[in-house]
């Protein structure tokens, strides 16, 4: 675990934020999948750079406008001027950026490796994805703000976040950036399903290991996919992602649970996967439409 942590803190010191919030996954051959939310109120913070040169895309989505920036790459200043809310923009760690970030700033920050480019590419069956580039001054996506607003409340409690949602969200990120960043041709007619044997299996790993952070890597493992591809499958055969089903049934278990015991909002929350009771009040309530003891006097009256 502090192994993982110093991994994400590595990406993200060089801000000298005030506020930093992250999600790491696995990626492909052991390397990691990462996206930080970096904030600073103040203005006049200097020079930053990646604290190491090596294989990896930053993809930078900013939530607010900073009106002053500089780019070098490679000790050249490619871009001096503002980045207005929602533009995303792309650094290559290799080329040496230095950013001189000379306002406040709140940004959402995508590590890429190129690994896991590499393993995006073969698992389409496509040429690989050389690198990630866009515009110095960035460009407008929707997609990716979309995703970036979504990804918001997750980084607000990044210790809820269950390691199959991270996996699978960012592992379909970066098969976007290497579409829309690096010219990798889409999949061609691409219908995997399960088979019934193999929704079986990973059914049944999921109820049996309930109370647990699975991984999406050890589900994919049971049906001889990639992560990715097992994701798409899985949504393909049972219509909404792996971490989704799992999540409906920690709800209905906790529905049984509150309605046929006694038992208290915090030992409910532990049975059924959840990190304390207050997680679990909370996903109650987005599912269910009411709080958990409000849902329990209700059924019991």
């Amino acid at each position: 675990m502090r192994s993982v942590q110093r991994y994400a803190e590595g990406y993200v010191t060089q801000f000298k934020a005030d506020a930093v919030s992250q999600i790491v996954a696995p990626g492909p051959r052991k390397s990691r999948l990462l996206v930080s939310r970096v904030q600073r109120q103040t203005p006049g913070h200097g020079l930053a750079e990646p604290a190491k040169i090596d294989a990896v895309h930053s993809v930078l989505v900013q939530l607010r406008q900073q009106d002053s920036r500089e780019l070098y790459l490679e000790d050249r200043l490619v871009f001096r001027g503002s980045f207005r809310a929602q533009t995303v923009s792309v650094v290559n760690h290799w080329r040496r950026p230095r950013a001189n970030l000379l306002s406040a700033f709140d940004t959402i920050i995508f590590t890429v490796p190129q690994a896991a480019l590499n393993e995006a590419a073969e698992d389409q069956g496509v040429r690989p994805v050389e690198t990630l580039s866009c515009e110095n001054e960035g460009r407008l996506d929707q997609t990716i703000w979309s995703l970036s607003q979504s990804l918001l409340p997750a980084l607000e409690r990044p210790k809820e976040v269950g390691s199959m949602y991270a996996e699978r969200v960012l592992l379909a990120t970066t098969t976007y950036f290497a579409h829309v960043f690096g010219g990798m041709a889409p999949p061609e007619g691409d219908r995997h399903r399960l088979s019934s044997a193999q929704i079986a299996r990973v059914t049944d790993l999921m109820l049996g290991q309930f109370n647990s952070d699975i991984s999406l890597s050890q589900l994919a493992f049971e049906t001889d996919l990639s992560p990715r591809r097992f994701s798409r499958a899985f949504r393909r055969s049972m219509g909404e992602s792996p971490d989704r089903w799992l999540r409906r049934q920690r709800i209905e278990r906790a529905k049984r649970l509150l309605r046929e015991t006694g038992m208290s909002l915090s030992q409910i929350a532990m049975i059924c996967g959840f990190n304390n009771s207050a997680h679990f009040a909370r996903a109650f309530a987005s599912s269910v439409g009411v709080a958990p003891r409000a849902w329990r006097a209700q059924i019991r009256n």
